[in-house]
């Protein structure tokens, strides 16, 4: 720092500090150089000796060598923008609240991995490292770069190939609000626009989508947000205009130069901007991560059986079912996306928690019993409304005296299902006697059964005939070629093996025992029985 310098920062007047200076200068703790100027005479530029660094840090960073004159005049030139952005920021809405210098700003990262594995450290080296807060109160960042033209363009490409890689690898997160903005001060404004232009082309920069185009999404605002943004002016030597002025040249070439300010903000309002969009990214990123648990848990919920229980399994098993009807009575509105937000949370886990095993089972098993009291209910009320005992409820009955619940695929057609009637004519739609082939001439059972109890009659003897019924050659007739569906007492051919028809039951009984099959009004007194009042 020179005299100058060190006197506006602390406030003081030039003869005092340069007083104090040489005070310390005769100590050993500092020391001076007056680097070569093309014109007139340099100031004293300030710098610590080891004795100084270690009084103040407690180690010696140097050697204690004479810095060069570029380095001087560098360090110099950086002084003097932080000295403008103190004293000039507040005035344009810019409030300086941090500055860091040399390795004190550097910023070290680890690159993405090469394609032989591995990850290498990687190094930002900005001359400095501004941090502010607007007027609104947005915290602001970005990097500064000083070139005194000691750089060829080819060279400040290499150090942009750097920045690039920060900003690529998102290393600024956890440390910036946004990736911060690289500014160069530069020593003409010619000098600035043609680092604009290359930057431009060697980050190959597009504008987002505008009016006319496609809508601005989630991805483009995070993709703005994460965005290098390159501007440089050319008034390193007055430092005061680039915090003041419309002094900055961006990369697009149709833009006009615009103030640092207006960089800042327009940085900090990108970040407020992709914030919702990061937050709509992270539970739709939440979503697919539940969706795709509950899916494995759906697929195979057997798994769960030990932890949790055969009713919470069963209740698990109904809620992710991909058949649901909203418009279904016999659908339970339950309050269960928390519910499964909370088991899809808890089966990712891992180790589980002992204690909340059993919560989550109880939540599942209180759920289950509110469920199934809602389908006992309206299968109850189906049977009160109609006063029929169709077969199809009996098989619901049957499913639900298990304790299990009826899955969408079963109890969507209930309210439809066919009466007895209508399941009893299904069961003899196809049916044929035995030796009929011709469907259009086949009799059907009572005419077959009337005809073979004819002919067993004519063949009885005239005392035979006195003591035997019709009726009771009609009913042992039925007796052997009849069967009743032991759930539904359906009446089925015992020539017919397959399942009941009706109910879809595949036990039979004797056609004679069909008195023996619980009614349907039992079934479901039993099961209202167990329901709760909760449902």
């Amino acid at each position: 720092m020179t005299t100058d310098q060190l006197a506006r920062a602390t406030a003081t007047p030039a003869r005092t500090v340069l007083y104090r200076l040489e005070q310390l200068r005769t100590a050993g703790l500092v020391d001076y150089d007056r680097p070569g100027r093309q014109r007139g005479s340099a100031p004293h530029h300030w710098w610590l000796r080891p004795a100084g660094a270690r009084l103040v840090t407690g180690t010696s960073p140097a050697d204690g060598r004479r810095p060069s004159a570029l380095f001087s005049a560098h360090a110099a030139t950086i002084t003097e923008v932080w000295l403008a952005l103190r004293e000039h920021g507040p005035a344009v809405g810019l409030t300086l609240t941090g500055w860091a210098t040399d390795r004190a700003g550097w910023q070290e990262w680890e690159g993405s991995a090469s394609r032989w594995g591995g990850a290498s450290v990687k190094r930002l080296t900005p001359d400095a490292v501004l941090e502010a807060v607007l007027d609104d109160g947005q915290e602001v960042a970005a990097f500064i770069e000083v070139d005194l033209a000691s750089m060829t363009q080819t060279q400040l490409r290499g150090k942009l190939d750097r920045y690039r890689a920060y900003a690529r690898d998102e290393a600024w997160r956890g440390r910036f609000p946004y990736c911060p903005p690289l500014l160069l001060l530069t020593t003409t404004g010619h000098r600035a626009v043609t680092f604009t232009r290359n930057a431009a082309r060697h980050l190959g920069d597009k504008s987002l989508p505008g009016y006319g185009r496609r809508p601005v999404g989630d991805f483009d605002l995070i993709a703005a947000h994460g965005r290098l943004v390159v501007a440089a002016a050319g008034c390193v030597r007055d430092p005061a205009r680039a915090v003041t002025e419309h002094a900055w040249t961006l990369t697009d070439p149709e833009a006009a130069e615009v103030t640092l300010t207006a960089i800042c903000t327009e940085r900090a309002t990108t970040a407020a901007a992709a914030w919702p969009a990061y937050q709509r990214q992270e539970a739709e990123a939440d979503r697919l991560r539940r969706d795709d648990t509950l899916r494995r848990i759906r697929v195979r919920p057997r798994p769960l059986l030990p932890l949790l229980g055969p009713a919470a399994v069963d209740l698990v098993s109904y809620l992710l079912d991909t058949h649901h009807d909203p418009t279904d009575p016999f659908t339970p509105h339950l309050d269960t996306d928390a519910t499964l937000d909370a088991l899809a949370e808890w089966w990712r886990r891992s180790p589980r928690s002992s204690g909340d095993t059993p919560a989550l089972a109880a939540t599942l098993t209180r759920l289950h019993q509110q469920a199934w009291s809602h389908q006992v209910r309206q299968l109850a009320h189906l049977a009160t409304s109609t006063g029929e005992d169709r077969p199809a409820w009996y098989a619901a009955a049957a499913h639900l005296a298990g304790r299990r619940l009826l899955t969408p695929a079963e109890h969507h057609q209930l309210g439809d299902a066919p009466t007895r009637d209508a399941a009893q004519a299904q069961v003899w739609r196809y049916w044929q006697p035995p030796g009929h082939r011709d469907e259009a001439t086949a009799p059907t059972y009572p005419q077959w059964r009337d005809q073979q109890v004819t002919a067993e009659w004519t063949h009885l003897s005239w005392w035979q005939r006195q003591r035997t019924d019709r009726a009771t050659l009609a009913a042992a007739f039925d007796v052997e070629h009849l069967t009743a569906c032991a759930r539904c007492a359906l009446t089925i051919p015992a020539t017919d093996t397959g399942d009941c028809p009706g109910c879809h039951h595949s036990k039979r009984l004797p056609h004679d025992q069909c008195h023996t099959v619980t009614p349907l009004t039992d079934l479901i007194a039993a099961l209202l029985a167990d329901t709760t009042n909760d449902a």
